[in-house]
């Protein structure tokens, strides 16, 4: 989460609203600062920076303390496992849509369209069915809906590049 203190906004962007954390369960926000903030990371950096990333990260930011997850490019995706999660977080109240009825569907749909892009970009062939292509989906995600049409937040942010 990144706080709403000068220092915080000029090195990650626009602050953190309890808006954009309304349907995480369980809430994630804390005090302890362990690495680099990803509150806006989404749209940062391309799907292929962020594979690379994860299998080496010193590879990519020298001096990096992050480990490597090179596993998630080998595990793979428990695409049936998708909707049984999804109907836990509508009884909860996160409204999905038309995931409601078609998550696995959807998510192999994502998950082949980013795998393209990652394979087009000169990166690994075959990650459509790994733990890699959700992880990615997600980091993309970061930070995206405050500027989303239909936001409460969309006007604030007029002047921030996604």
């Amino acid at each position: 989460m990144i706080r709403p203190f000068r220092h915080e906004t000029e090195r990650y962007g626009e602050y953190s609203k309890p808006g954009e954390f309304v349907y995480d369960h369980p809430f994630l926000w804390g005090s302890r600062r362990i690495g680099p903030d990803l509150a806006r990371e989404g749209g940062k950096y391309p799907d292929l920076w962020h594979v690379r990333h994860m299998e080496n990260p010193s590879a990519l930011t020298p001096k990096s303390v992050m480990p490597s997850y090179r596993w998630m490019l080998e595990d793979r995706l428990d695409f049936d496992g998708i909707q049984s999660r999804v109907d836990a977080m509508v009884m909860l109240g996160v409204p999905y849509g038309e995931a409601v009825e078609r998550a696995p569907e959807m998510a192999r749909a994502q998950a082949d369209e980013m795998a393209a892009r990652i394979e087009a970009a000169g990166g690994p062939a075959g990650l459509a069915d790994k733990e890699i292509i959700a992880m990615v989906a997600y980091l993309q995600r970061l930070g995206r809906d405050i500027t989303a049409p239909g936001s409460a937040h969309a006007g604030q942010d007029a002047g921030r590049s996604p």
